[in-house]
């Protein structure tokens, strides 16, 4: 009979130890998982639960994940999730709200100089890159400015577009449109946009295309020409000389116009900065001639 030598119980032994090591790291690695799960599960159900709710932006930086229940003209009530008590705030107190279907509010809008108030209920609506919007021109006549000047300027701009809208490489919002969203954003008139980045301008109006500039006319001095002619006619039968005068005069006006003129787009950055001076400017209007001539050298004109 061979002698046991003692092989097969080491070998038994180290067969052992290896399943008490499997069993150890698989036990490792459910105390892993289990810690893995509870440690990211609260981030999976607040992710979640931003996804189903509105967020409330304060102006105060306090960002809430609420149930927007009414935006009244100037309040909002909301609850929050998991309760029924309703929260009333007045929309001075709020930035904006993202809704959850995406939708975004803007509720901080700067006030109107003109009359002390804000358009808190002011939305933006959908930008539209490809979009151009002829914004009113900041018009100055001897130093003061002149509103409806500048109103003409930018209803002259969008008319002669749309002559041939063929020409254009893209579409343009109807100037109606323009000056409401500007209206409702609490922007009357040109020179309120000073207050404003033309980022946000696009924002306002919806537009990724923003034309705008500003025309200075100066009255320089009025021209005055006189002419005299003298015509005689013989009368043989009647042997009489008779001799007729005639008087003419005319004045014109001469104006001093420069055209500022711009184009941004959607960042705000500048795409076109051209100051143009038309060639004897004998009436206020003259710039009209400015502006057709740099409408047709822009990028977003075809000759």
């Amino acid at each position: 009979m061979r002698k046991n030598t003692g092989k097969p119980v080491f070998r038994d032994k180290c067969v052992s130890f290896n399943l008490v090591s499997d069993v150890l790291k698989r036990s490792i690695m459910k105390t892993y998982m289990i810690l893995l799960l509870m440690l990211i599960g609260p981030v999976f159900t607040v992710r979640s639960q931003s996804e189903n709710t509105d967020r409330i932006f304060f102006t105060n930086g306090e960002i809430h994940s609420v149930i927007v229940k009414q935006v009244a003209p100037e309040t909002i009530t909301y609850h929050f999730v998991g309760e029924e008590l309703k929260n009333v705030v007045t929309k001075t107190d709020i930035e904006k709200i993202i809704f959850k279907s995406g939708r975004e509010q803007n509720f901080t809008i700067r006030a109107n100089t003109n009359n002390g108030r804000r358009n808190v209920a002011f939305e933006y609506p959908a930008m539209k890159s490809n979009v151009g919007a002829v914004l009113p021109f900041e018009f100055v006549f001897d130093g003061s400015p002149s509103v409806e000047d500048g109103f003409e300027a930018q209803e002259f701009y969008y008319d002669n577009l749309m002559r041939r809208p063929e020409r254009n490489t893209i579409s343009y919002q109807d100037v109606d449109v323009t000056r409401r969203r500007l209206r409702d954003a609490g922007i009357e008139v040109a020179a309120d946009m000073r207050d404003f980045n033309m980022d946000e301008i696009a924002r306002i109006v919806g537009a990724g295309v923003l034309v705008t500039g500003k025309i200075t006319v100066n009255y320089r001095s009025t021209t005055s020409t006189n002419t005299g002619s003298t015509t005689t006619r013989v009368d043989m039968k009647k042997k009489k000389v008779r001799t007729y005068s005639s008087d003419y005069s005319s004045s014109s006006d001469e104006f001093d116009t420069k055209v500022d003129f711009k184009i941004y787009d959607k960042n705000g950055h500048k795409i076109i900065d051209e100051t143009r001076r038309p060639f004897l400017a004998t009436t206020r209007n003259n710039y009209i001639t400015a502006l057709n001539y740099l409408m047709k050298r822009t990028p977003y004109y075809q000759k």
